[in-house]
């Protein structure tokens, strides 16, 4: 009883356990609160950011044209009026302009200076070094522009000259660069001053003023230094600022002069806060005899503007506060005796569209702006300008004519680059938040029961229900309580504290059966973590791969097979070719260290498709593999753009010329899990080889509509007879594509879906297109390998199956017939480990053959970047193992190994302490087990004993208990061989 009375006198705690479970509940409040606040502030990334727990920049990529939150900005040229604009197709100065001095991530408000036009360059100046140095008499025209520079990661400014009217620019370095973000340099050259100024946005000065920036004739385009620092007329900005704004200086971007009446209007755009009252832009005017005089507010801005948040629903001073109007995005220029403006429209987003206004009324009282035109992105997805467009200068040159600059970017923002590095961590912050809340309510819960049942209150409300009941009940639910109290404490006295314990007297049957289901566990956990850890410990026989019918497309071979008259083919020295950006490379580490394992004479090529330095200097030290540049600049822009796949074929098409014969492409996703000889033998046979598919380019795109059938079948020449005859034969695998040069193979599908790629609106990308309704190349080569009857796409079990379950788990085994398997995303990546480096080689990034122009975009991996979707794919590869693991015969001997040996040491320990007890200590440890059985039948007394007094009790218990436990081990042993054998015969042919 004294035992029992101690357990129940352990809750309620005593008073340091008090102590530590207030700590501790307040502690989780504590932490659910913070979770709680956390995406209140600084969002989307939070409070507590990702960025606290690594050194690496998780906002921006450190090559040239690298990803970065704010965007991919570029420059292009536009001409004509400025009423209706001609914008290029192509950027005129992008991130790679200036990737051989400065690694940016983009380029911005850009602004047009064309000496001549109204000034010239003075003998001997830098201007008139750089017209003559390169183009004779040429004038240059010079762009000035925001960069950001990765390195400080902070807005600079750059300057780029070209010789040819606009036709091609070389940035020629920074032009400005402060301790502070800068940006906005529009630049002009002053008369009264004999000057170039420049007013560029400077509010990270956090001074409240402006800057004009000024250089000599000289000194032009660099020399830039502050000739004024202007702190503008605003009473409005004491009059809308809170008082939590109190020492706050205001913020003032985009100015912009222009001469108009014999005197400068001067716009700029204050920054305001919203949640404040403030408008979140509004414009100013004022007016100057010269730049560097005295700026005076202009009448129309001291009369103020309405705006409804605000205090009396007025701003006092200002010409506009409206979202689409109030923030300039250019240079003001006069165009028939008018001011017009550009304003950006910030409605919904930064670089929603550009708004051209006429200044209908521009007098010394009064000033009026009306629309005249508007632009906006393209929203096609591909050109430069197509999500985002905030920026325009357009200048009359000295024919008349018009031309400058626009920005733009091909994304709505950069949030796309968070989702794919960080949305994960916001996931995990707030699944840990409902953790700690469930936790916390379940412990409060027992707390409160553990309490309530060991209250004085809770015994006293008993004992009076009881007196309530009659006699014979009371009686009754006291013996039964009694009973329960005392099965209660017979069970936890005979609860093992060991398995050998339990076996060896301590609970009797029950304390077996329990020990030996914790051997049982134990021995299938080691032989489970063996063969994770140490896969060529296990053997894992193959079993047979089963190829089943696809139920939609079934393995296809024409009646009648295409016949090359030139084969057989000599593949002798067969190439592997593959090529993908920064976000695949773990999964091309995979690739490559498997055709190292299963492949190691065949050379492999590896085009870079947009990895960063530190990837393009180690995968110079790979053994085996060559890294080759893909030239982008052959090519459309579109191309470009890996969501339309137009480069894939365009990439095969350069390896198999650069191959000294023949070329295997396969996509980094895949992995070689034998050799490649069916590969091979299908290119010497045909020239080619790829592998099947699961659906077909006829059930592509069904309800929505057919891709195949209305541009790409009518683009490659077929007939509607033809296309019929192949439309539901199954697709061949863009991912796996092998051609020998010059056979029929690389003349009837390589080539036309070359062509299809390089013919973006009729056949690759056209309009509508997405991957619900197209499969882009794939369907290029599948329409023409069935419309020839080749017979070169192998089961898709073979030559690219997607179920890695079915692969052997040690990558050092062969997986036949299983050729390729398709990884993809999924983990783990086994053939990581064996990628083979050069020896003595160092990776050495400044030492790259070629710049690195990393990926402008988000990887296209981005949908499982969320951490549902990234537990979702290791959970696969734990049923991927569990399968893997159910089929290896190895593992289930193993696990009956361990078992075994476990029950014999429980044995040998017990009878060895036995010994030991009794005096016999030399024969504990020098006796065999048998041995140690057959003394216990005549020994007397032993710690197995049980204390059964003498005669020979305790050895004859000691033997009783052994066949107990062998008896029990033996039936474990049987359901575990049971259990292997359902799990053999019911996982291992799934596919």
């Amino acid at each position: 009883m004294s035992g029992l009375h101690q357990q129940r006198s352990s809750w309620p705690p005593r008073r340091w356990g008090v102590v530590g479970f207030a700590a501790y509940v307040l502690l989780s409040l504590g932490l659910v609160l913070l979770l709680l606040i956390d995406p209140l502030i600084d969002g989307p990334s939070g409070l507590i950011k990702l960025a606290w727990f690594t050194s690496a920049p998780l906002s921006h990529g450190l090559d040239p044209c690298a990803w970065d939150y704010e965007g991919s900005w570029r420059i292009g040229s536009v001409s004509g009026d400025p009423r209706q604009l001609n914008f290029s197709v192509e950027p005129a100065i992008n991130c790679a302009t200036l990737s051989n001095i400065t690694a940016v991530s983009f380029v911005a408000d850009p602004f047009l200076y064309v000496p001549d036009n109204g000034t010239s360059a003075p003998a001997g100046s830098a201007l008139a070094k750089l017209a003559g140095s390169e183009s004779g008499s040429a004038v240059p025209w010079f762009a000035f522009f925001e960069m950001k520079n990765l390195g400080p990661y902070k807005g600079e400014l750059g300057t780029a000259v070209s010789y040819d009217r606009g036709a091609s620019w070389r940035y020629l370095g920074p032009a400005l660069v402060e301790p502070f973000h800068l940006s906005y340099p529009l630049v002009m050259y002053d008369k009264d001053s004999n000057q170039y100024l420049m007013f560029a946005e400077t509010i990270g000065s956090k001074e409240g003023s402006i800057r004009v920036y000024g250089t000599s004739a000289e000194a032009f385009p660099f020399g830039w230094k502050v000739v004024a620092t202007k702190y503008p007329a605003d009473p409005g900005w004491p009059s809308t600022r809170r008082w939590f704004q109190f020492g706050m200086p205001a913020k003032y971007v985009d100015t912009s002069p222009v001469y108009y009446r014999d005197r400068w209007w001067i716009f700029t755009t204050r920054v305001g806060t919203p949640p404040a009252g403030q408008p979140k832009y509004t414009l100013l005017l004022y007016t100057a005899e010269t730049l560097l005089g005295e700026w005076k507010p202009h009448p129309a801005a001291l009369a103020g503007v309405p705006y409804a948040p605000a205090p009396g629903g007025r701003v006092p001073f200002g010409i506009d506060a409206d979202k689409r109007t109030a923030r300039n995005g250019g240079r003001p220029f006069v165009l028939d005796g008018t001011i017009y403006r550009w304003a950006q429209d910030c409605t919904h987003y930064y670089g929603e569209a550009m708004t051209l206004l006429r200044a209908d009324v521009a007098d010394e009282q009064s000033y009026k702006e009306s629309e005249v035109v508007r632009y906006e992105p393209t929203r096609d997805g591909v050109t430069w300008r197509s999500q985002r467009l905030h920026h325009v200068d357009v200048q009359r040159l000295p024919d008349g004519s018009w031309w400058g600059f626009a920005d733009g970017d091909r994304y709505a923002d950069g949030h796309m680059h968070f989702l794919a590095k960080e949305k994960w961590f916001v996931d995990l912050k707030a699944v840990v938040r409902q953790l700690i809340l469930i936790q916390l309510g379940v412990v409060l819960m027992a707390a409160a029961l553990l309490t309530a049942a060991t209250s004085t209150a809770a015994a006293y409300v008993a004992r009076r229900l009881f007196v309530c009941f009659p006699s014979s009940a009371g009686s009754a639910v006291g013996t039964a309580l009694g009973r329960l109290r005392l099965a209660t404490s017979k069970l936890q006295l005979a609860m093992p504290t060991s398995s050998a314990a339990a076996v060896g007297g301590g609970g009797g049957l029950l304390g077996t059966v329990a020990a030996v289901v914790v051997m049982l566990a134990a021995a299938v956990a080691v032989a489970v973590g063996l063969m994770a850890a140490f896969p060529a410990l296990v053997p894992c026989p193959r079993w047979t791969i089963s190829v089943p019918p696809l139920p939609t497309s079934p393995h296809f071979v024409p009646d009648r097979p295409f016949l090359d008259p030139a084969a057989p083919y000599d593949v002798t020295n067969l190439t592997v070719i593959t090529g993908c950006s920064h976000g695949f490379f773990d999964r091309l580490e995979n690739l490559v260290g498997s055709l190292q394992y299963w492949a190691p004479r065949s050379p492999v090529v590896v085009y870079d498709l947009g990895f960063t330095s530190a990837q393009l200097a180690q995968m110079r030290c790979w053994q085996g593999v060559e890294v080759r540049r893909f030239p982008w600049e052959r090519y459309p822009a579109y191309v470009r753009e890996r969501t339309n796949y137009a480069f894939k074929a365009l990439v095969v098409q350069l390896g198999v010329e650069e191959a000294a014969k023949a070329a295997l492409w396969l996509d980094c996703g895949l992995e070689v899990r034998s050799p490649l000889t069916p590969f091979a033998a299908s290119m010497a046979a045909h020239g080619h080889v790829s592998a099947q598919q699961s659906t077909s380019p006829g059930r592509q795109g069904w309800p929505q509509g057919h891709m195949a059938e209305k541009y790409q079948a009518p683009y490659l020449n077929m007939t509607q007879a033809e296309y019929e005859r192949v439309r539901y034969l199954p697709y061949c695998a863009a991912g796996v594509q092998g051609f020998v040069r010059g056979s029929a193979a690389h003349r009837l599908i390589l080539l036309p879906a070359v062509a299809c790629s390089l013919d973006k609106d009729r056949c690759i990308a056209p309009p509508g297109h997405s991957r619900d309704q197209h499969c882009y190349e794939q369907t290029a080569y599948t329409l023409n390998i069935r419309r020839h009857n080749f017979s070169t796409c192998l089961p898709r079990e073979y030559g690219a199956t997607s179920s890695t379950r079915k692969t052997s788990y040690d990558p050092r085994q062969s997986s036949a017939p299983i050729v390729v398997a398709s990884r993809r995303h999924r983990q783990p990546k086994p053939y990581r480990p064996l990628l083979r480096r050069r020896p003595a080689c160092r990776p050495d990034p400044p030492s790259n053959p070629w710049p690195s122009l990393a990926s402008e975009r988000a990887d296209s991996s981005m949908w499982h970047a969320s951490l549902g979707t990234r537990m979702q794919g290791y959970g696969r590869a734990l049923l991927d193992f569990a399968v893997q693991a159910g089929c290896c015969a190895g593992l289930h001997v193993l696990a009956q190994t361990l078992l075994w040996a476990q029950v014999l040491a429980v044995l040998w320990h017990a009878q060895a302490e036995s010994l030991v007890a009794s005096g016999h200590r030399l024969l504990a440890f020098a006796l065999p087990l048998p041995t140690l059985l057959r003394m216990t039948t005549t020994a007397r007394g032993g710690a197995w004993g049980g204390g059964g007094g003498g005669g020979g009790g305790g050895g004859e218990s000691l033997l009783r208990r052994a066949k107990t436990l062998l008896a029990t081990a033996a039936a474990a042993s049987a359901y575990l061989a049971i259990v292997s054998v359902a799990t053999m015969r019911m996982t291992c042919n799934v596919v």
